[in-house]
């Protein structure tokens, strides 16, 4: 087993083109489009890798044939929502336990030498993205943004010295589950009594839509484990790569006297039609695509939040009843919101009010480290 740096451009997509091959056999795995990877790897491109020290490794056999690949990020201000100087490591993949715990060793040695005191993962890099390593729901097809791990990949990654962190939990609810005709008078009287209404926002509106939605993210789930707060350049760069998802029908602000506060936003999910092209946009995929997309029946909630002087007030359920309302009305069948922590009451709650069951359950592990002296990159 020999243990690589990648070190550059062409050794990063050599890196992100490995997923495929060990999670390509995968009937239902949905590769991730390599060019969005590949932006938010680059330090010259991404805003936040100016903070965050990122590391990224591959495993190989003497001979040179691919064995696995990790990667290690370290951002010291996710020290204050995980209450600790914790690290991540993501981007996990292994053909065996052997290559896991070797990969998970490496990353936990970088990680300890840039000062942190505990490794937590997978994520891809960080709680922004896609984390969390699945272990329920694998005879399904994931959800944009949601990662898709073979089976045996938590059981290498507790033989590795892991143990559990967090569950994360993805619900998904329908059309027929969706108690529609009960939530309406209620969401209906929430919003009244708040003072509150819905906007949908529009492509030409987009700024402001962000310049509000950052406001409301950094502090709606500020109090949330492992989130991390997000600056204007940073959420400008995340919004980029979901811009061409954005549907003013799926897309809102919930307003008290004009000023925000709380927003929704939701995606027609594109995994199916990616699925279908194995994620390869050219030279034919991107032909197919739009045709493919046309035939989407199934849309995910990636974010939902409420300025905590709004909450328990009906906001959030009359925000869903909204989306629900418009999505029926163009042929959406199915929904997930995902993900919800494991211990977020009012969430959890909320997504069995609407008809949701967990479908999927993925897990954030954890070791323990003992800090080195803090290095830079190394």
């Amino acid at each position: 087993m020999e243990i690589h740096p990648v070190e550059d451009r062409r050794g990063r997509r050599r890196f992100v083109e490995l997923a495929r091959r060990f999670r390509g056999g995968h009937p239902l795995y949905v590769p991730p489009l390599t060019g969005e990877i590949l932006r938010l790897l680059d330090p010259a491109r991404n805003p936040a890798l100016r903070v965050a020290r990122l590391g990224l490794w591959t495993a190989t056999d003497p001979d040179g044939r691919p064995r696995g690949r990790i990667a290690a990020l370290f951002d010291p201000r996710h020290a204050e929502s995980l209450g600790e100087p914790a690290g991540w490591f993501g981007f996990f993949d292994a053909d065996g336990p052997e290559a896991a715990r070797a990969l998970v060793d490496q990353a936990c040695s970088w990680l300890a030498r840039q000062g942190a005191a505990a490794a937590l993962g997978p994520a891809d890099p960080d709680t922004n993205h896609e984390c969390g390593c699945l272990m329920e729901g694998h005879d399904q097809l994931p959800y944009l943004m949601m990662p898709h791990h073979p089976p045996e990949y938590g059981t290498w990654l507790a033989a590795a010295g892991l143990e559990k962190g967090k569950d994360l939990l993805a619900y998904e609810t329908s059309v027929t589950r969706f108690p529609f005709d009960r939530i309406e008078p209620v969401a209906r009287r929430a919003l009244e009594r708040a003072g509150v209404e819905l906007v949908h926002i529009r492509r030409r509106d987009l700024p402001r839509f962000l310049d509000a939605a950052r406001q409301i993210y950094n502090e709606a789930w500020a109090r949330n484990w492992g989130f991390l707060p997000m600056t204007a350049e940073e959420f400008a760069f995340e919004a980029e790569g979901l811009k061409l998802l954005v549907d003013p029908d799926y897309t809102m602000l919930a307003q008290h006297r004009g000023r925000p506060a709380g927003f929704l936003l939701g995606v027609v999910d594109p995994n199916p039609a990616l699925h279908r092209i194995q994620s390869r946009l050219f030279p034919f995929g991107i032909l197919r695509l739009p045709f493919l997309l046309r035939r989407v029946k199934r849309m995910r909630v990636m974010a939902l939040g409420v300025l905590p002087a709004f909450r328990r007030r009906g906001i959030e359920l009359a925000l869903v009843h909204h989306l629900a309302m418009r999505a029926a009305a163009r042929g959406i069948e199915t929904a997930e919101m995902s993900w919800v922590l494991e211990d977020n009451r009012e969430m959890n709650s909320l997504a069995r009010r609407v008809g949701g069951t967990v479908t999927r359950r993925y897990r954030i592990f954890r070791r323990p480290l003992q800090p080195a002296a803090v290095s830079g990159s190394g």
